[in-house]
């Protein structure tokens, strides 16, 4: 890893949203639409987040028909680093398990 592979992923690990994303991550894949939910943020403002969580390659994106899946990268070389990184943080308040006890889960397929 050079100074701007270093840059790059400090730049796109170094966001509150972008580490809840990543926390929620480590859990399971999940869409968009569920990211909106979880954060109370617009799809545009998620979908702004993923691309620069997918430019860093943090992420992967899998399309299922018209929905698009995330997932961790777990080939990433710092992908050890992350997971030590986000152990280190607080659950979210809200979790994916309180989405489906509100009836709010989605299954994008």
């Amino acid at each position: 890893m050079d100074y701007s592979q270093m840059e790059l992923y400090l730049k796109a690990v170094g966001d509150h949203n972008r580490m809840l994303i990543l926390k929620y991550l480590m859990k399971e894949a999940l869409c968009i639409c569920e990211f909106t939910e979880l954060l109370d943020m617009t799809q545009p403002a998620i979908s702004q987040h993923m691309r620069k969580l997918k430019a860093a390659e943090l992420v992967m994106e899998e399309k299922r028909g018209r929905w698009t899946i995330w997932s961790l990268n777990t080939r990433h070389p710092q992908y050890p680093i992350l997971l030590h990184l986000l152990s280190l943080l607080p659950e979210p308040e809200r979790t994916i398990e309180s989405l489906a006890a509100e009836g709010k889960r989605v299954i994008c397929e």
